[in-house]
């Protein structure tokens, strides 16, 4: 194995924890100040789309129907690559995408309902790359074919 491509392993091993740490953190800090309240973790809304599709939180600047493809950006690693080419056949497919290498949440006081999605979150990041959201909705490594009937199944109308 190169230098560099061994550099690139741990750097989306380092990513992945991150990513992990930051959500786990977000759901601890929401937690706190609700931990003697009964909580319904919307069991329903928590059953994947027939794409297989989780509802979950979404990042903060997220577009509505925009497919958010997270992975390393201008990485050399298969993973980062995968995520380039899921982009490249989304936009050839006329599915509107982005690329980012950043999950962030700003929620104030989140209900239980909230946290569940903030928990599905932190699952689909903690999966294989690239985490893939659209719509309120989040999968680890799907296939472009997914992401199409996703996003078609989830676009909100202007």
């Amino acid at each position: 194995m190169s230098p560099s491509a061994a550099l690139a392993g741990f750097g989306m091993r380092v990513l992945k924890l991150m990513a992990i740490i930051g959500a786990t953190g977000l759901a601890v800090h929401a937690w706190h100040g609700h931990a003697h309240r009964p909580v319904n973790y919307g069991t329903a809304s928590a059953q994947p789309s027939p794409n297989g599709f989780i509802a979950t939180a979404m990042p903060e600047g997220a577009q509505a129907n925009t497919v958010l493809i997270l992975a390393p950006v201008n990485c050399p690693s298969k993973e980062a690559q995968r995520a380039d080419a899921l982009s490249r056949k989304l936009t050839g497919m006329s599915v509107p995408n982005k690329r980012a290498n950043s999950f962030s949440l700003k929620i104030d006081n989140p209900s239980p309902e909230q946290q569940a999605g903030m928990r599905r979150a932190a699952d689909v990041l903690g999966g294989e790359i690239p985490a893939v959201f659209v719509n309120g909705m989040g999968k680890s490594n799907p296939t472009a074919d997914e992401v199409a009937a996703e996003y078609e199944r989830t676009v909100v109308s202007n």
